[in-house]
């Protein structure tokens, strides 16, 4: 198979299996939130945000080493016992260290679910090497297969628990059975196997290759990590575990309507990065492109989205509804934070996301931490302020360091802002005029029906040229 076949069957089963995992863990993410109480959630997600950063930390950025090693035995072979060796230094600090953890977070469980958790570092340690030959191998088929079936099997093992009340283990175990099977599938899947030849100065130095790596990843998951350690902190697991539900229908709206086209946006931006005028002109469509369709959805879910929630997850998680509703705010900014760090990367300019990364996770860990003092409403709204405060930066990089003009950006983006404000002013009239006294769920359909008509209306009367214009740049865009 040729290197271009390789890519295009590649991208296919990375896609399928990024959809089918998102959707399947949607599903069981819904049966379990109504199922389980704010309590579970928060006291789970909270050990389970532990987890997740010791994973980067084990991880130590040596996948992608692998994937870069070509065929370099040694290297494997030090990476393999590299990453052991941290994942079980992660565990026994887990199993000594959960005690005292579940005193300073005044959070009964998250000792015991720590203790259980432990055996997930060395787990990850063990998959980083079939991993990384997976993904240079172009078999992403493998990785594809692997997601689902873990995915739904650790969730259906988690619902049974679920039912039978076993609380917030439900939800450890899925995490634990979803690492196991994923770990068991890569390994089927190749025939590598490690040597036992240690060699101190081999480990030393693919730690040394990870390392930037390892500081990236840190940085980008600690944004969200340690805002979930500071919730847990502050406000405790219930809050937690709102916020958490209200992040999780948001990451959904950004699945489905901006990171499909982000996802491809990189190699767009490398074929054309001599031509500043052609990469500027692409750069503006993929951004008046997801804004046509994530803008809307966006603004929509502020209006609606109590009600959303409430049909979703049930009436326990009102809070999340609210929650969520302030989170979308940000979605005028989510289309270029998403773009400008694949136009830096594919550009040679990746120090510029990364120092800004490092300014954004000071910023809201700060902002955080203050308005974590008031009320998780107040660290919703904390979040919004850094993801503009993020975008104007960017905007002013883009002008600096590109030649970009912000001008045209902004013009091009108007139509979909204008068009998505006025559907959203006009929304929330009609609901509050008309629609006072039904369900739900037939608000929600209601809202759905009349806002799209709203939106596409609009914007064919007041933007008739650039409804042509977006028409186009799909047609090209799917060619």
């Amino acid at each position: 198979m040729t290197l271009k076949n390789k890519i295009i069957s590649g991208s296919l089963w990375s896609f399928i299996g990024n959809a089918s995992f998102q959707l399947s863990g949607l599903v069981i993410f819904i049966i379990l939130s109504r199922i389980l109480s704010p309590v579970d959630f928060g006291t789970a997600a909270l050990a389970i945000v532990f987890v997740e950063l010791t994973n980067t930390i084990v991880r130590y950025g040596l996948v992608e080493v692998v994937v870069r090693s070509k065929n370099n035995l040694n290297v494997e072979n030090s990476i393999f016992f590299a990453t052991l060796l941290i994942g079980i230094a992660s565990s026994l600090f887990f199993i000594f260290a959960s005690t005292y953890l579940e005193v300073l977070f005044e959070a009964p469980g998250l000792a015991i679910s720590l203790q259980i958790l432990s055996i997930v570092p060395v787990m990850q340690a063990l998959s980083t090497v079939p991993e990384g030959l997976l993904k240079r191998d172009f078999k992403f088929k493998a990785l594809a297969i692997r997601l689902l079936l873990s995915s739904l099997f650790s969730g259906a093992v988690a619902i049974y628990l679920a039912y039978a009340n076993y609380g917030f283990y439900s939800l450890i175990i899925q995490k634990i059975l979803s690492i196991f099977l994923s770990l068991l599938l890569v390994w089927k899947a190749i025939s590598w196997s490690p040597v036992l030849s240690l060699s101190v100065s081999g480990i030393l130095n693919t730690l040394k290759q990870g390392q930037p790596i390892l500081l990236s990843s840190l940085v980008g998951q600690g944004i969200f990590r340690f805002v979930e350690l500071i919730i847990g902190f502050f406000l405790g697991v219930v809050a937690l575990g709102y916020f958490k539900i209200a992040g999780k229908l948001l990451d959904v709206i950004v699945q489905f309507t901006i990171r499909p086209i982000v996802d491809v946006s990189f190699s767009a931006f490398a074929n054309l990065q001599s031509n500043t005028n052609e990469l500027e002109a692409c750069f503006t469509k993929f951004l008046t492109t997801t804004a046509l369709f994530a803008l809307p959805i966006f603004v929509g879910g502020f209006v609606i989205g109590d009600e959303m929630v409430y049909l979703v997850f049930g009436d326990k998680w009102s809070e999340s509804g609210v929650i969520f509703s302030i989170l979308c705010l940000s979605g005028f900014s989510a289309s270029l934070n998403y773009f400008f760090a694949p136009l830096c990367h594919s550009t040679h300019n990746s120090h510029i996301p990364f120092r800004l990364r490092v300014v954004e996770f000071i910023v809201v860990i700060g902002l955080v931490s203050v308005f974590s003092q008031y009320s998780i409403y107040h660290v919703a709204y904390s979040n919004v302020v850094t993801a503009t405060i993020l975008s104007l930066s960017m905007l002013v990089v883009l002008k600096r360091k590109f030649g970009f003009s912000i001008n045209a950006i902004m013009k091009a983006l108007l139509p979909s802002i204008i068009s998505s404000l006025i559907m959203g002013g006009i929304l929330y009239i009609v609901l509050h005029l008309f629609f006072t006294d039904i369900t739900s769920a037939l608000k929600v359909i209601f809202s759905v029906l009349i806002g799209c008509s709203i939106y596409i209306i609009i914007y064919k009367i007041i933007f008739p040229k650039r409804v042509q214009e977006i028409l186009n740049n799909l047609k090209k865009l799917k060619g």
